[in-house]
């Protein structure tokens, strides 16, 4: 069926796309963007208010003819001031300081270098070449709190203005910034009574706009600094598994509010870019995306850049209408078809009729998603699954879709969204709770290795997982981003064996073993990364050199105080102390790995107690 043309003719959607200006997707700067030089910033020793910098004529209105400049994402440590001790800015120093006189480049995180082919490690030369300039809220931003008491009820309303003015052009900040910095050491802030983690930056909502800002810029890339020693390039959303905005943690609940209407104008920026550069199946999945974009914010939905359909009552026709398609069947140039993009919004009418129109219910993608995450071959009920479209995965599983037949299991992706409602659907049809993909991963190590904390919990009910699976569990969570002390203690209070040892042959397939074995031959080669380091090292090591190598201390600290032995040697010989050998670690764990865990059993129970503040 065609839809408002057909044949070789260009769709509405390309006459409308060649018809924006080139500034459509340019980003609103409604207050300047104020800056500190790298050797200012290197030379603090307390972190001071924007009143006070600009006071003293530190601050800088960043141009680009100035050089780089880099944005710093970051939680505060209390709810009145973002680093009282200085904790947080000096492991940024001490990494900016590693980045400004080494070689080489910033290594790929493990799962950006597995999924995203034609990613690139990111040159230290970037950041040497030229003028460094670093935005970071607390000294770029007018703070109310720190108003002088002379100021009278103008002046106080203007920075109310300036700051609000400057929330809003958060995503103009970012587009400026040629680095995108995730702040996220393991702080113990026992004033505070938490532990603050990568993890727990991920939840804030603040920090979510931030990073979605940054991965819906052209520039989508950003670099994660979890210690001075542990510094990644992050290049796909699989890498670092997060939320929409409005499911974030607020301190406040009236930024919720705030930050909506920032959120909807990056998601508008990001169509209509795709749709200048002529990206379509860009736009398509950002497009069909933008309800989950969006999830938890009182906004105006985003229905549709055209003009209605001339056959606007027919829902298949507006769709293919707004996505620029054709036919039912057609095959965009990523490999997908309608199907696929009708998954991804979970939109019932449409998939409905999709199937009425002779859609196959499991026709799979052709090509990987690595923006994504998607691996090929995805079918619409994975889809639907992985963003928690409940409604749409009980009309697919009645059109009788496959719940097997990709790279992994649709419970698999289910786990991946941390959909438990979606685990107990697909567990009615038939599907097997402790499956594993084509590469031996297991679906509750899956689960465990990226945080899915309800999705694990429906899966010990319909799986009822052995000790062994369990163990397995633990050791997926340290060695990718569910380290976190209360994930691992969980898996610790269900029998998990604290001092398990990976076994390759007998915890990865055949195609597994074979691509490990690749990425350890290159590291032996002299092509060292991120991932290269864990194949090499992998078999027979421990949850807790997982822990020390991901720099997920806090679940490092749960594991010590939990027994894990310091004398189990890998493959390599390497004790735990290998592994920590010339990083940064907290004192907590020196003290751990020098025989002493009461500092480290402190932590584990202060860290599982964490929750998180607002600005």
């Amino acid at each position: 069926m065609a839809c408002c043309g057909s044949g070789k003719s260009r769709t509405p959607l390309e006459v409308y796309a060649q018809s924006l200006p080139d500034d459509a997707d340019a980003a609103p700067m409604l207050f300047p963007m104020y800056t500190v030089a790298a050797d200012v910033l290197l030379k603090m020793t307390k972190v001071e208010p924007y009143e006070k910098l600009k006071a003293r004529g530190q601050l800088v209105d960043f141009s680009d003819d100035l050089g780089r400049a880099a944005f710093v994402s970051h939680q505060w440590l209390t709810k009145q001031h973002p680093d009282p001790d200085f904790q947080q800015m000096r492991t940024l120093q001490d990494a900016v300081k590693r980045i400004l006189t080494s070689s080489g480049a910033i290594s790929l995180d493990p799962a950006t270098e597995a999924v995203v082919p034609t990613a690139k490690p990111r040159p230290v030369k970037d950041f040497q070449t030229n003028a460094l300039f670093f935005w970071y809220d607390y000294f770029s931003c007018p703070q109310l709190h720190h108003a002088t008491p002379v100021e009278d009820a103008v002046q106080r309303t203007d920075s109310r203005i300036q700051q609000a003015d400057a929330i809003t052009s958060i995503p103009a900040y970012v587009a400026r910034c040629d680095f995108f910095l995730a702040l996220c050491p393991v702080l113990d802030v026992p004033v505070e009574s938490r532990v603050l983690t990568a993890a727990t930056w991920s939840s804030r909502g603040w920090c979510r706009l931030e990073r979605a800002a940054r991965e819906l810029s052209p520039n989508s890339t950003w670099i994660l600094i979890r210690s001075e020693t542990s510094i990644e390039t992050v290049g796909t959303l699989m890498s670092f598994p997060s939320g929409s905005v409005g499911e974030g943690d607020f301190g406040v609940p009236q930024d919720r509010k705030r930050l909506a209407p920032v959120m909807r104008k990056i998601l508008m920026q990001k169509l209509n870019h795709c749709l200048r550069v002529g990206d379509l199946p860009g736009f398509r999945r950002n497009f069909n995306l933008r309800m989950m974009y969006l999830r938890g914010l009182e906004i105006a939905p985003v229905n549709g850049l055209l003009p209605r359909c001339e056959r606007g009552d027919d829902v298949v026709a507006e769709f293919l209408h707004q996505n620029g398609l054709r036919r039912v069947g057609e095959v965009d140039s990523a490999g997908w078809r309608p199907l696929h993009y009708a998954a991804l919004a979970g939109n019932i009418e449409v998939l409905k009729g999709l199937l009425e129109q002779r859609a196959q219910v499991n026709w799979r993608t052709w090509k990987d998603e690595p923006m994504l995450g998607f691996p090929p071959w995805m079918s619409a009920l994975d889809l639907s699954l992985f963003y928690r479209h409940h409604e749409a995965t009980r009309l697919l599983l009645g059109a009788r879709a496959h719940l097997v037949g990709g790279v992994s299991p649709a419970v698999m992706h289910a786990a991946g969204g941390d959909n438990a409602e979606g685990i107990r659907l697909v567990c009615a049809m038939g599907a097997v709770p402790l499956s594993q993909n084509l590469l031996g991963n297991p679906t509750f190590a899956t689960a465990a290795a990226i945080a899915s904390a309800e999705a694990l919990e429906e899966l010990l009910v319909q799986g009822r997982p052995s000790s062994m699976d369990l163990s397995r569990a633990l050791f997926d969570a340290t060695m990718f981003r569910g380290g976190s002390a209360e994930l691992v203690q969980r898996l610790i209070t269900l029998r998990a064996d604290v001092n398990y040892q990976l076994d390759l042959p007998r915890d990865w397939s055949r195609l597994g073993r074979l691509l490990l074995a690749v990425k350890s031959w290159q590291h032996r080669r002299g092509r060292t990364s991120a991932l290269t380091a864990i194949a090499y090292h992998l078999h027979g090591s421990t949850p807790l050199m997982q822990t020390i190598r991901s720099a997920q201390f806090d679940g490092a600290a749960t594991l010590i105080a939990a027994g894990a032995r310091l004398d189990i040697c890998n493959c390599r010989k390497w004790t735990v102390a290998d592994f920590a050998q010339g990083l940064s670690i907290p004192r907590f764990l020196q003290l751990g790995l020098e025989g002493d865990s009461s500092e480290c059993r402190r932590v584990s129970l202060l860290a599982q107690s964490t929750s998180c503040f607002s600005i």
